[in-house]
């Protein structure tokens, strides 16, 4: 069991730090191998953000890879839906969930999939109003579905024409505010399995090193369809657990 737990470490991790969005893995791949009940496994996977979210950050800070004015805006709106988010979670059954969670995957990779290649100028900023919005969208359907957020907001800023890196640098701030917040949120309304989240975290924390040194090195271009087909590969796995 321990060992499939680091496994599961290990991919998410990697996959956090190269694009952001493999905190996504976490709560389907606890359910299918390791068997942990899907509320309990997506607390569980809130509380190891708080983990791979400073990690993060040190280490795209360094880079000079986060716009902390970004950061700051979309954080106001994401505090208080966290909390609402995980609220809800609580209520609503593990099949409704696992639909959402689903198709958001899907979606969100279906559509950096297909977009074309653009000579258009990248987005580098939003209006406050545009930010604090996108901060409660984010918050709350992270919280709603353990996800840590990256997997909601990278799609959200590639469809606003921000550039691949500036994405996932961005998002790798947000995890710390969703997850602090979040998993007060499960303290509160649910139920968290301590042992599990700190074992991800340490894991997902040293893995996170070695994907952001991948995030670095890619072409944009690259760097965007691996976002992609990373989110479409799982929320195909998840619809096809759904229906079989």
């Amino acid at each position: 069991m321990l060992i499939k737990i680091i496994l599961i470490g290990l991919i998410s991790g990697t996959l956090i730090g190269t694009v952001g969005v493999g905190g996504i893995l976490l709560t389907p791949l606890l359910m299918f191998f390791v068997g942990t009940e899907l509320h309990i496994a997506q607390a569980s996977s809130s509380f190891s953000f708080l983990f791979t979210g400073v990690v993060g950050v040190v280490i795209y800070a360094r880079q000079k890879s986060i716009d902390w004015n970004q950061v700051l805006w979309i954080s106001v709106g994401i505090i208080p839906a966290t909390l609402l988010g995980a609220k809800v979670n609580t209520i609503l059954s593990g099949t409704v969930l696992t639909v959402i969670l689903a198709i958001l995957i899907t979606f969100s990779g279906y559509n950096a999939l297909t977009k074309e290649k653009t000579n258009a100028q990248p987005r580098q900023t939003l209006n406050k109003i545009t930010r604090i919005l996108i901060g409660l969208g984010v918050g709350f359907g992270s919280s709603l579905t353990g996800t840590g957020g990256p997997v909601l907001l990278v799609p959200i800023l590639l469809l606003l024409q921000f550039m691949p890196l500036v994405a996932v640098g961005i998002s790798q701030a947000i995890q710390l505010p969703i997850a602090i917040f979040a998993t007060i949120g499960f303290i509160l309304y649910g139920e968290i399995d301590f042992s599990l989240g700190l074992t991800l975290g340490i894991v997902q924390s040293l893995s996170v090193i070695f994907g952001a040194k991948i995030a670095h090195s890619l072409p944009h271009e690259k760097l965007r369809m691996v976002v992609a087909i990373t989110l479409v590969g799982v929320g195909f796995l998840m619809i096809g657990r759904v229906l079989f």
